[in-house]
C-alpha cells in the first residue's frame, strides 16, 4: 500500500548538501510520507551519505551511469509511492509544516498544484533573500490566472520546484520534465498540471532555495536559459490559446529582454572599468 507523500530527491555529486537537504524533509511533522533518493553516478560519495543518515523512510536508488538532468528528475518521480510528489533539489529544502499544510490543501479535488513562498540562501547557508516567489499568486488563482502569471515572469519569480506538490496520477498524464524548457522545466510541468486544474498559493515560506555555484543554473550560461525561457513563453501561447494571449507573451518576452540588457550592461561596465585599470 502506497504512501500518501513521496518527497523525491534526485542527486548528482551532493555531498555539500544532502544531510541537510535530508534533515529537512525528515523533520517534517507529517507522518505518511516517504523519502526517495535517486543518485545519479556520483563520485563523491552522496550514496553513501544518504545509506548512512539512518532514516526508515528513505528509499535510495543509484543510476547505473550518469542520466541527463530530464530524464534524471522524471525517472526520481517514476519511483515515487505516494498519492502526491514534492521533489526538491539536493542542494534545496523544505521548511517546517511544509508537508502538512500543502497536503491539506491539495485535500480539494479542484487544485492541481500548490507552491509556496521561499527563501534564499548561498552555499554556506547565508540568507540573500526572504519570502519570495507567487507574484499575483498567493491563494486560490484559476487555470488562466497561474498560466497568464508563468508566462509573464521568469521561473525564479514563481518559486522552485521543492515549492510544489501536485498528484502523482496528474503527473503520469503529463509529458513530465521536458528537455525543451530546462530552465523553465519546473514551471512547464505546473502548466501542464494546471491546464485541468486550478493553483494554490501558500503565503508561507515552506521552501529555501540554494544559489550556489555548483548547481545546474549556475553552471548553464545565461542566453541558454534566456532562450529556455523564451520558447517556453511561445509554446505556452500555442498551447493555450484559450487562456494566453499575445500581450502575455509580449511582456514574458520583454522581462527577458530587459534581464539580457541587465547583463550585457553589467558586462560592458566590468570590461570598462578593467580597461581603465590597465
Amino acid at each position: 500500500m502506497g504512501v500518501r507523500v513521496s518527497v523525491c530527491v534526485p542527486a548528482f555529486n551532493a555531498a555539500r548538501t544532502i544531510v541537510e537537504t535530508l534533515e529537512s524533509i525528515s523533520a517534517q511533522d507529517f507522518d505518511d510520507f516517504e523519502i526517495v533518493v535517486l543518485d545519479n553516478a556520483s563520485t563523491d560519495g552522496t550514496g553513501d551519505l544518504v545509506r548512512a543518515f539512518g532514516d526508515t523512510r528513505i528509499r535510495l536508488y543509484t543510476n547505473d551511469t550518469t542520466l541527463p538532468i530530464v530524464q534524471n528528475w522524471n525517472r526520481a518521480i517514476e519511483l515515487a509511492d505516494g498519492e502526491l510528489v514534492k521533489l526538491v533539489c539536493a542542494d534545496d529544502m523544505i521548511t517546517p509544516g511544509c508537508l502538512s499544510a500543502q497536503v491539506e490543501s491539495m485535500a480539494d479535488s479542484e487544485i492541481a498544484v500548490v507552491g509556496a513562498k521561499f527563501d534564499v540562501v548561498d552555499d554556506d547557508g547565508v540568507v540573500l533573500a526572504r519570502g519570495r516567489g507567487l507574484p499575483g499568486l498567493v491563494g486560490r488563482c484559476s487555470s488562466r490566472t497561474i498560466l497568464r502569471t508563468l508566462v509573464q515572469k521568469m521561473p525564479d519569480d514563481v518559486c522552485p520546484t521543492a515549492a510544489f506538490l501536485f498528484r502523482r496520477a496528474d503527473f503520469a498524464l503529463t509529458t513530465g520534465f521536458r528537455v525543451n524548457f530546462l530552465y523553465a522545466m519546473d514551471v512547464d510541468l505546473v502548466a501542464q498540471l494546471c491546464d485541468r486544474g486550478e493553483f494554490y498559493g501558500h503565503d508561507q515560506v515552506f521552501a529555501i532555495n540554494r544559489a550556489s555555484v555548483f548547481n545546474y543554473s549556475s553552471t548553464t550560461s545565461s542566453a541558454s536559459k534566456f532562450a529556455d525561457v523564451v520558447r517556453f513563453n511561445h509554446h505556452q501561447r500555442r498551447q493555450f490559446r484559450d487562456r494566453v494571449g499575445v500581450l502575455d507573451v509580449a511582456i514574458g518576452d520583454g522581462r527577458v529582454l530587459r534581464q539580457v540588457l541587465v547583463r550585457v550592461l553589467a558586462r560592458a561596465g566590468q570590461l570598462f572599468g578593467r580597461g581603465l585599470r590597465q
